[in-house]
């Protein structure tokens, strides 16, 4: 396997294999604290008695097997399509034995390390332990750290599994405490010298008499649903009733904003449907409570007969770990969205094994996920708020995890036909394009300068190029449009008058491409947002898709009967087999880039598929099944 520098850190290039990909899981990962964090100022020891909660991801016994039964589920030609399994029957065929469990116990306690839970599934174990007893466990000092204002604790140095459990044990989550993932949600720039350049609007608006707007940056679920065909599905009665929706977030927020929100749009719901989960605690703080307004207003609207299950929980790598888990292996979501992600090279490899093992389970269980695929263009590590922008790092091309997982459907972004007023004259998008504020950058460079608009509007834009930690999965072979990894990715970043290269990227690697499909995104060309008892218009992210795929998908599964299941296959199977033609579920972008890759009429890594038109795709998945 390549091998390449990734934020600081050397080792073998990970090939965390999708299905069918000609590589499985990479055997020689080894433990290592990937620094998202760049010029931290190391504050010394921490104090050994502090205690944590750590997360033990373990490893699929039989990998292979797992990977072929996830596959048979969405083959309409194999007995177990749409037969899907119970957690308690996952953790029965793909679950670490209850030997290699007690063996791990074993270890840990050794140390006076408690184990606190072993998951359902049989595949994470969480412990308890001082910074004293994990340093001596696995080999590295706990320190404390301070980067971009905030303070937290990490190793000070690579830690370490002990030879007797490496065939077990994949990985250690939970000896960080820093932040893990980042909100979706983006806004209309308030940037300019003049008031109303760009400025964001607090406004009050009357209950509608109808629900859709029909006012770019105003729209409302009823738009989403004109747009792309799913009011079809109303008229037949559909309404996610009998389903329920997961969706996990890292902040809490007010459950009257989305009830207020869906009253607004004239929609009738239960009172009772939304229920909170806290998983270690809940989050603790409402930072990044829009985004979780924002999941939750969209999903639960488009789906609105649907109930809704709000999984919360600590942003660290043990608490995401857990957020995943327990809404997997309770099993009670039809279908999950998450708009929190991260830049994929910042990812530890072995934080990125454990989720997929988790996202494996989550299709042998029957349940499509989805995520955003990032609002900073092709260059999520530039995303001005983790640390990389560009002027002080070089742009680098960078996907956003989870969407780069082979396993979760990949939300992308477009901007759809509006003429935006500007201050110095109106910006006009003619037809619907891939999202990217390339657009802007005339008008920016002109009135304000070149200096200007990359401070402060680039990069913004749909998510989506090639992954360098997943091999191409097979759903994608032989797609026209079809991308490896670029030449020429570096990350070099200036501090104090130093140049620091803190990752270099593979060339030509076959990674798998995202996003998936692509919808409106832009804020320009957005939604409506109800948080903290106001509205707010120009609103958007990949952040709106991600959640509106959940919704879609729950109306997908009251007409189906039953789960969907993994949705890649099945969707690339229609595109394969019936293109951008009538009847199609699928249609093409053609104009615009994300930043990097244009969107054309085929797969691209700027607009994936292209957008979708619910309602053939409901027609196309409901499709007889012939005779097993």
């Amino acid at each position: 396997m390549a091998v390449r520098k990734r934020l600081g850190v050397s080792f073998s290039a990970l090939v965390l294999a999708s299905m069918f990909a000609p590589d499985a899981f990479a055997a020689n990962i080894t433990q290592s604290p990937v620094s998202r964090d760049p010029g931290a100022v190391d504050l010394g020891l921490a104090p050994d008695t502090d205690v944590k909660t750590i997360a033990l991801s373990l490893n699929v016994p039989d990998l292979a097997g797992l990977q072929a039964f996830v596959a048979s589920t969405v083959d309409r030609t194999s007995p177990n399509f749409r037969k899907f399994l119970t957690p308690d029957q996952f953790a029965a065929q793909f679950g670490q034995s209850d030997a290699a469990i007690a063996e791990v116990t074993s270890y840990l306690n050794s140390y006076g390390i408690t184990v606190t839970n072993v998951h359902r599934n049989h595949l994470i174990i969480n412990a308890r332990a001082t910074n004293a007893q994990l340093a001596a466990a696995f080999g590295s000092p706990i320190h404390k750290f301070s980067f971009q204002g905030a303070t937290y604790q990490r190793p000070a140095t690579a830690a370490a599994l002990p030879a007797a459990l490496q065939g077990v044990v994949g990985g250690v989550l939970g000896l960080s405490t820093q932040a893990v993932f980042q909100s979706r949600a983006t806004l209309v720039p308030n940037v300019g010298p003049a008031a109303g350049e760009a400025a964001t609007s607090r406004l009050v608006i009357p209950t509608p008499s109808a629900a859709a707007t029909t006012t770019p940056g105003s729209f409302t679920v009823a738009d989403f649903a004109q747009k792309y065909n799913v009011t079809p599905l109303y008229q037949k009665g559909l309404t996610g009733a009998g389903t329920t929706l997961g969706i996990l977030t890292f902040a809490d927020f007010n459950p009257s904003d989305a009830f207020a929100y869906w009253s607004a749009v004239g929609l009738s719901v239960d009172p009772n449907r939304l229920t909170k989960v806290l998983v270690d605690g809940g989050s603790g703080d409402g930072e990044g409570g829009d985004e979780t307004a924002i999941d939750v207003e969209q999903a639960g609207g488009l789906a609105p007969g649907a109930n809704i299950l709000l999984y919360e929980a600590p942003n660290t790598d043990a608490g995401a770990l857990d957020l995943y888990s327990q809404a997997i292996n309770e099993n009670r979501s039809d279908t999950i969205s998450v708009s929190w992600g991260s830049a994929e090279i910042a990812n530890d490899p072995n934080s990125l094994q454990a989720y997929t093992v988790l996202f494996l389970q989550a299709a042998a269980q029957g349940t499509p996920i989805s995520a955003a695929s990032g609002d900073a263009g092709a260059y999520d590590i530039n995303r001005a708020n983790v640390g990389y922008s560009y002027p002080t790092c070089t742009t680098l091309l960078d996907v956003d995890f989870p969407a780069s997982s082979p396993m979760i459907l990949a939300a992308g972004g477009t901007t759809i036909p509006a003429v935006i007023p500007r201050r110095y004259g109106a910006v006009t998008v003619p037809t619907e394009r891939a999202w990217g504020w390339d657009y802007l950058r005339q008008y920016y460079v002109t009135h304000y300068g070149q200096q200007f608009y990359y401070t402060n509007v680039f990069p913004n834009g749909g998510g989506g190029g090639v992954s360098v930690d997943f091999a191409q999965p097979s759903y994608q072979a032989g797609l026209p449009g079809f991308k490896s990894s670029a030449a020429g990715q570096s990350l070099l970043c200036s501090s104090n008058g130093t140049v620091r290269d803190l990752a270099d990227l593979p060339v030509g690697f076959a990674g798998r491409n995202l996003p998936d499909v692509a919808m409106n995104a832009d804020p320009f060309t957005g939604y409506l947002l109800y948080y903290g008892g106001s509205w707010t218009q120009g609103y958007g992210g990949t952040s709106f898709v991600a959640p509106q795929l959940n919704g879609v998908f729950s109306l997908l599964t009251q007409a189906l009967g039953k789960r969907v299941g993994w949705p890649h296959p099945q969707l690339y199977t229609l595109f394969k087999t019936k293109g951008y033609g009538a009847g199609s579920p699928f249609r093409p972008i053609t104009a615009g880039s994300n930043l990097f890759y244009t969107s054309q009429a085929n797969f691209n890594p700027a607009t994936g598929l292209g957008s979708l038109d619910v309602y053939n795709l409901a027609q196309a998945l409901a499709a007889p099944v012939g005779p097993n």
